[in-house]
C-alpha cells in the first residue's frame, strides 16, 4: 500500500469560486499542507471566475484531466464543492483513469464526480476534505481532517474510526477574518442496533438525488451500507431527496445506514432532528443505523471511501474499513 503522506496534491475547482473570492483562505490551506510535508499543485482554474463557476463544464473537466495526466500529482482534491460539478461528468477521461488511478478526494457537490468515477471504473473514491473548506480552518479541526485522510488512504487491512471529542457546525464566511470555532461535545446516536458488513456507498443527499438515473450514478445494491449527509437542509427539501431514494427501493436494498451531521438543519415545524426525520420517513427500518457521524459539512471532516467494504456495529457505535 502506497504511503501518501508527503505526496503531491493536485487541486481542481469543480464549481464554486471560493479561491477567487478568498485567496487568503486558499493560501492558509496551502501553507498548512506544505507545513505538513505535502506539495501542492494548482489546477489551471485556481483563482479563476466565470460568473458563478470557475469555468465551463469542459474547462473544469480539462483541469481535472490535466492533473490526472500529470505524473507529479499523486492525489486529486477538490478546492471546494458547489452546485454544478455534474456538468463535468461527460468530459472526464475515465479510460485513462482506469489504467492510471489516483485517489480523488472531495465532499458535498463533489459527490457527483466521486460517484461518476466509481460508476465508470469500479475504483474507490474518497468522500473527504475539500482543500479550502477543511484546511483553511484553524486547529484542531484541520489537523483531525488531515489525520483522517492519511489514515484512510494508508490503511492496509482494517481501520477503525474514532469520533472526535468536539465538532463545530458553524458556516464560515471565507471572505471575513477567521475566528475560533465553537466546540460542541460530540455524540454519536444509535437509531437501530445490530452489526452488518457491506459495500460503502453514498455522499451528499442533494447531489445523489440530482444525478439519479444517469450512467454516472452507481447502482445501490442489496446489502450495501449507505451513508448520507446534508448541510443547511430544510425538512421539505430533505423529504424530496429522500423520496427519490425511497420510491426507487433503496431503503429496502441496503442493510445499514450511516447518517452524517446536518449543519444548521431547519426542521420547518416538524420538531424533529435531521436524523429523526430521516428515520421516521423511511419507516424505522430494522437494520443498523448510526446518526450524527462526522462525514459531513461540520468540522472536522473525516474521510469515508466509496466502494470499500465496511463493518457497521450500531450497538458498539463503531465503523471499520476492511480490505
Amino acid at each position: 500500500m502506497k504511503n501518501y503522506k508527503g505526496s503531491t496534491i493536485g487541486v481542481f475547482s469543480p464549481s464554486y469560486v471560493t479561491i477567487y473570492n478568498s485567496p487568503e483562505s486558499a493560501k492558509r490551506a496551502e501553507d498548512f499542507m506544505r507545513e505538513n510535508g505535502f506539495a501542492v499543485k494548482h489546477g489551471k482554474l485556481w483563482g479563476k471566475k466565470q460568473a458563478f463557476r470557475t469555468g465551463t463544464p469542459q474547462e473544469r473537466a480539462d483541469e481535472f484531466n490535466s492533473l490526472l495526466y500529470d505524473p507529479e500529482v499523486d492525489i486529486l482534491m477538490a478546492s471546494v464543492g458547489g452546485i454544478v460539478t455534474n456538468g463535468m461528468l461527460p468530459y472526464i477521461d475515465y479510460e485513462f483513469y482506469s489504467d492510471n488511478p489516483k485517489p480523488v478526494v472531495g465532499m458535498s457537490n463533489v459527490t457527483a464526480l466521486l460517484m461518476a468515477i466509481y460508476a465508470q471504473t469500479g475504483i474507490s473514491t474518497y468522500y473527504g476534505p475539500n482543500f479550502v473548506t477543511s484546511y483553511a480552518r484553524l486547529s484542531p479541526y484541520r489537523d483531525i481532517a488531515l489525520e483522517s485522510l492519511c489514515d484512510v488512504l494508508n490503511f492496509e487491512n482494517r481501520y477503525d474510526y474514532s469520533a472526535p471529542a468536539y465538532y463545530s457546525d458553524e458556516v464560515i464566511e471565507w471572505m471575513k477574518p477567521l475566528t475560533e470555532e465553537r466546540q460542541i461535545t460530540n455524540k454519536i446516536i444509535t437509531l437501530h442496533g445490530g452489526m452488518v458488513r457491506g459495500r460503502l456507498i453514498g455522499g451528499n443527499l442533494w447531489t445523489i438525488s440530482s444525478m439519479w438515473g444517469t450512467p454516472y450514478m452507481p447502482e445501490i445494491k442489496q446489502g450495501d451500507i449507505l451513508f448520507i449527509e446534508e448541510t443547511e437542509g430544510y425538512a421539505d427539501s430533505v423529504e424530496c431527496h429522500l423520496a427519490q431514494l425511497k420510491i426507487s427501493g433503496v431503503f429496502e436494498k441496503i442493510r445499514g445506514l450511516i447518517i452524517g451531521k446536518c449543519r444548521q438543519y431547519h426542521d420547518e415545524g416538524t420538531e424533529k432532528s435531521f436524523y429523526d426525520f430521516i428515520y421516521d420517513y423511511i419507516d424505522k427500518p430494522d437494520y443498523p443505523i448510526l446518526a450524527e457521524c462526522d462525514f459531513s459539512h461540520c468540522a472536522p471532516m473525516l474521510t469515508i471511501p466509496i466502494g470499500i467494504t465496511a463493518e457497521l456495529d450500531a450497538n458498539a457505535q463503531t465503523i471499520s474499513l476492511l480490505r
